[in-house]
Order: structure tokens, then C-alpha cells, then sequence
């Protein structure tokens, strides 16, 4: 094999091992997508957006007390959808939130609005 040939072979595989750490590395994905409104979701490797609603794609969250103090009364459904993710359960009125990491979040939400919230401490 000529010099060339083998100095064309190395730039190339480090180039190709560049761009694979590249599309593997999440930190600076994460920092991207808080950056642009969304958050970011490690487990997946995805980026939520506030369509996430719309779309039914907010996903459930290890610990969605973490963004409770995002909310206020008056919010719409998919603002709390966004924050807290999909709720485990609901019963009429009332949307609940079991966290995997420490206690629940519950909420009233009427016509499509957060009436009350109460986030675990």
C-alpha cells in the first residue's frame, strides 16, 4: 500500500469514528434541545417538544415533580402535559402523576385547563 493510499485510510477512519461519537454523545443534544424550548428525554435520546400533546408523544417521566414549579393555575392541557408527561392515571377530573423517584403529582384540569396542582416535596 502506498503512503497516500494509508494516509487517506487513517484520515478517513478517524473521521468515520468522529461523526459515530458524534451522533452517540447527548450532552451538548440535551443542552440544544433545553435551549430551544424543548427537554430533553436521556432514556429515548429525543428532544420533547410542547407538540408533544398533539402529537400524544410526551412520554412518561421518572421524576415529572422536577418541573412542577413550571405550572400555574390557568395553563392549558398541554402545557402540563409537556411538564409532567403522561399522567399514570385519571379520574375524571383529577390527573395523577407517580413519580419513580419519590412521591406524586396530582392535578385538577377542567375544560382543558390546570384548575389546581399539588407537587410532592
Amino acid at each position: 500500500m502506498r503512503t497516500r493510499t494509508k494516509v487517506l485510510a487513517v484520515f478517513g477512519a478517524t473521521i468515520a469514528a468522529a461523526g459515530g461519537y458524534a451522533f452517540t454523545y447527548t450532552g451538548t443534544y440535551g443542552e440544544v434541545c433545553e435551549r430551544l424550548g424543548g427537554k430533553w428525554a436521556s432514556a429515548d435520546g429525543r428532544c420533547v417538544t410542547r407538540s408533544c400533546y398533539k402529537n400524544r408523544a410526551c412520554g412518561y417521566w421518572a421524576n415529572p415533580g422536577h418541573r412542577c414549579d413550571r405550572l400555574k393555575v390557568g395553563d392549558p392541557i398541554a402545557e402540563v402535559y409537556f411538564q409532567l408527561g403522561e399522567p399514570d392515571q385519571i379520574d375524571g377530573t383529577r390527573y395523577i402523576w407517580r413519580e419513580r423517584k419519590g412521591g406524586a403529582v396530582s392535578a385538577e384540569i377542567e375544560r382543558e385547563k390546570l384548575k389546581s396542582i399539588a407537587c410532592a416535596t
